[in-house]
């Protein structure tokens, strides 16, 4: 192919792919035409058979599944162990607010915290 650009003319050669065809995808201004798939490619089967994708991918998750149940996985923490740290950590904040409301000298503060602790059980 010639191409030519401003002060320059030179000659491309398009790679060619070597492809095989596949099944009959449709029509198109009356005439038939298929997929093409590149040689090195294994045409998919429309329809199932031994080697269709959709049951290697299906066997495929059978195996991870079979992996994943037979390794020892830990649990999820359960909500009752999630609420505890929660509020352990909230106790925490009170705390520390209330070393700085002492180091300020906000009585009022204190005060507040103080009860708010007392509500929390903390």
């Amino acid at each position: 192919m010639q191409l030519t650009f401003p002060g320059a003319n030179y000659e491309y050669d398009i790679p060619t792919v070597d492809t095989i065809q596949g099944q009959l995808a449709g029509k198109y201004q009356g005439k038939d035409w298929n997929y093409q798939y590149p040689r090195h490619i294994r045409v998919p089967n429309k329809y199932g058979g031994p080697n269709s994708t959709t049951k290697q991918n299906f066997q495929a998750q059978q195996d991870v599944a079979a992996a994943s149940s037979a390794a020892a996985v830990p649990s999820s923490p359960t909500v009752k162990e999630i609420a505890q740290v929660h509020r352990a950590h909230i106790c925490s904040i009170l705390d520390r607010r209330q070393q700085i409301a002492k180091a300020k000298g906000d009585e009022r503060l204190l005060r507040l915290l103080e009860i708010e602790s007392k509500q929390m059980a903390c």
